[in-house]
């Protein structure tokens, strides 16, 4: 089943439909996410929040573009949801290092601007496609290749010196 067939589905009154609309589309909820917070209990919470609101407001979607639907409202639902627990947003935190990853790849990551950051971390972490990436954030195929290859560019350089590949 198709993503848009599913949409139709579930507004046509398919409950059935939501359970693959939610594993299609999990992923980029979480991406969204990843960037305001990480704390595993608001991850959770802020996800739950987000497919409770697509189930109320899929009736308000336009048949554009999904993914950036979807993507704009688990980003406003994060900012609303730390904004109510009156927490500091830390601003783009969306590169959770674990014990393996380089202290100066994480340094450098977070230092790219953000929308560098996001494209790079979509297509690494997750693998979306140039395509996907540029249908989530609305913006050409071109402009996110353009983005992703200064990104490594950058990182490559900043990472010079530990000789480290990317």
């Amino acid at each position: 089943m198709k993503l848009m067939r599913a949409i139709e589905l579930y507004k046509s009154g398919d409950q059935q439909a939501f359970s693959f609309i939610y594993n299609e589309t999990k992923h980029i909820v979480l991406c969204a996410i990843y960037r305001y917070t990480q704390n595993k209990n608001d991850i959770d919470d802020i996800c739950q929040n987000v497919y409770m609101k697509v189930a109320n407001k899929i009736g308000e979607y336009n048949n554009i573009n999904f993914s950036n639907w979807i993507y704009t409202l688990a980003k406003n639902t994060a900012i609303d949801f730390l904004k109510e627990k009156k927490e500091i947003i830390v601003e783009n935190v969306d590169f959770i290092p674990n014990k393996s990853t380089n202290p100066y790849l994480h340094y450098s990551i977070m230092h790219l601007d953000e929308k560098m950051r996001e494209i790079f971390l979509m297509k690494v972490l997750y693998g979306h496609t140039t395509k996907k990436v540029s249908e989530i954030l609305n913006c050409t195929p071109h402009e996110v290749n353009t983005i992703y290859n200064s990104c490594k560019r950058i990182l490559k350089k900043s990472l010079e010196d530990e000789k480290y590949e990317i």
